[in-house]
């Protein structure tokens, strides 16, 4: 009996109802076992699959894993960041020095912890880091010489993961796919290696060869990056990129493919061939996959050294005109435009006449114009120069772009005012004082804030033809602007213009038509160089007698490039 009590004493009710804390213990101790057995069932799942897979699928089962920590870490900058701006922005006023000068400081801190996580996360982050780094004319200056870090910083890699690559793609080391290999890599970036080899054939070539895990995390990577940045933009409208992403995201698949790389870079080449001085090394298509590109090895000096092209005994002026005409050429002529013509993919080497080839390199970003947005930027940059307003607006409506003033400025770095009062007539030479010239070169940069606007309603096709432009720009002006690029493209675009126009005349008044255009569109640039050859001499008598400083004379530098 004392048992007995003693095993349903306690059991006992006084109201008659069930005892509701011992039943949650008894509950929460089998829930509790379950989510053990099953996280224990799950490791063993998991490490069972893990040790029964390939190389390949246990790369692919390390990078999902890995992914999560790129993810978490992702989340985290991205909240401190959206925090940082909500929290610092809060009681300030729009378009006060107060609320600028913290603006200014949260997009130093926002780009901080930008470059901090690309750099732990690595691989496309990178990647994306080096692209958000080439929109100089949208992102603030902060983003812009904070994240350029990562424009020179290669990945560090194991070797041994060159032979998992040539053995899934070639079923062969690279020692047996070619006569010599050199596993020292002559170039490094963001999403592969560069080494030089030697074919069975006697060919010296060039072996780029991916990284192995980028295409395992490509699409992982692209979602959490795209959800941050929605994350962004929703909490704080004004400083969303994520439009920018979209560019940069379709651009980097494609980059991915190098047998795609393979195909474009004879495209180019096949569009190019009727200018001589054009070289783009030949796919060897045998030892080319998806991942591996071999390509003919050519020397060169790399376009943006100065010194070395000198040695090398060319014309810089002439480099700089040959590299202004092939992408003048590619963007109002044939549309097929390469998207990265930096330095590193520009190299000069000497023809056997004494003259400059430029070898054109990396071919993996290339974007088709279509010929209405072609035709557009050809008429919009006739417009400009020809000062006509009405054209002008006509060609930017057809683009679906409003301020079209605003985007002449953005095209072709001058505004219809900046023609209006600094060139049109010797009497606008004679006003040209310090305060003018100044006026000048910030009218060229005043509203750079303001094409975002325009930019977000531009095809993700018209982004490229910006950063094209821009990068050109940059080689140019490395050198000092020894050439009048403006004039070099406008007489491009013209050209590219009546191509179209002309192409369709039948009689021979339509000919004459096309023929007097041309005649005055030359016109008309001749003699904005006689005007500004005239303000460049009036500027250097006033800086010789010290009305002006010696840096005015930089205005019609900045005018020529």
């Amino acid at each position: 009996m004392m048992s007995n009590r003693s095993i349903s004493g306690p059991l006992k009710i006084k109201s008659g109802q069930p005892n509701t804390s011992l039943l949650h213990r008894r509950r929460s101790v089998y829930r509790n076992k379950v989510l053990l057995g099953l996280a224990g069932g799950l490791s063993v799942a998991i490490a069972t699959y893990y040790w029964r897979s390939d190389k390949r699928q246990r790369r692919v089962l390390r990078q999902t894993l890995d992914g999560l920590t790129r993810f978490l870490r992702s989340v985290y900058a991205g909240l401190r960041i959206s925090l940082d701006y909500q929290w610092t922005l809060r009681n300030s006023q729009e378009g006060s020095p107060e609320y600028e000068n913290a603006l200014h400081l949260c997009h130093q801190r926002a780009a901080n912890r930008i470059v901090d996580t690309a750099l732990k996360n690595g691989g496309l982050y990178i990647k994306l880091g080096q692209g958000l780094a080439s929109f100089n004319h949208v992102l603030p200056k902060e983003y812009i010489k904070t994240l350029s870090v990562l424009q020179d910083l290669a990945l560090r890699r194991h070797v041994s993961e060159i032979d998992e690559i040539f053995i899934e793609d070639f079923n062969q080391g690279p020692e047996e796919l070619f006569a010599e290999f050199n596993r020292q890599p002559v170039a490094a970036a963001s999403l592969a290696q560069v080494f030089k080899a030697r074919t069975h054939q006697d060919q010296e070539v060039a072996v780029k060869v991916q990284y192995i895990d980028l295409r395992d995390r490509f699409n992982g990577d692209m979602l959490t990056i795209d959800w941050l940045l929605r994350l962004v933009q929703r909490m704080h409208p004004k400083f969303g990129f994520s439009w920018v992403f979209k560019e940069l995201r379709d651009a980097l698949s494609q980059e991915l493919d190098f047998s795609n790389e393979g195909l474009n870079a004879e495209r180019c080449l096949r569009e190019l061939s009727h200018l001589s001085y054009v070289g783009v090394p030949r796919v060897h298509w045998e030892l080319t996959t998806k991942r591996v590109l071999t390509a003919e090895w050519i020397d060169g000096v790399k376009i943006s050294n100065s010194k070395g092209l000198k040695e090398l005994g060319v014309s810089i002026k002439e480099v700089c005109q040959k590299l202004v005409h092939i992408f003048s050429h590619q963007i109002f002529h044939s549309g097929f435009i390469h998207g990265d013509p930096h330095p590193g993919n520009l190299f000069v080497r000497k023809q056997a006449n004494g003259s400059a080839e430029l070898i054109i390199l990396d071919h993996g970003l290339y974007m088709y114009l279509q010929e209405r947005y072609r035709r557009g930027l050809c008429s919009v940059w006739k417009s400009t120069v020809l000062c006509d307003v009405k054209r002008l607006q006509e060609s930017s409506q057809d683009l679906d772009i409003e301020d079209y003033n605003l985007f002449a400025l953005i095209l072709t770095g001058r505004s219809l005012e900046m023609h209006k009062r600094h060139f049109g007539g010797f009497t606008g030479l004679s006003q040209l004082t310090k305060d003018d010239a100044n006026a000048v070169l910030q009218s060229v940069t005043s509203r750079m804030d303001d094409t975002i606007a325009i930019l977000k309603t531009l095809p993700k096709e018209m982004l490229l033809v910006f950063r094209n432009i821009n990068t050109v720009r940059s080689i140019v002006r490395s050198h000092g602007t020894p050439i009048n690029r403006f004039n070099i493209m406008a007489r491009s675009a013209i050209s590219g213009e009546f191509n179209v126009t002309g192409g369709r005349s039948r009689g021979i008044r339509d000919k004459y038509r096309t023929w007097k255009g041309r005649m005055q569109f030359d016109i008309q640039l001749l003699w904005w160089d006689v005007k500004i050859w005239l303000t460049s001499l009036y500027l250097r008598i006033l800086v010789y007698m010290k009305f002006v400083p010696n840096s005015t004379v930089q205005v019609v530098k900045q005018l020529q490039s």
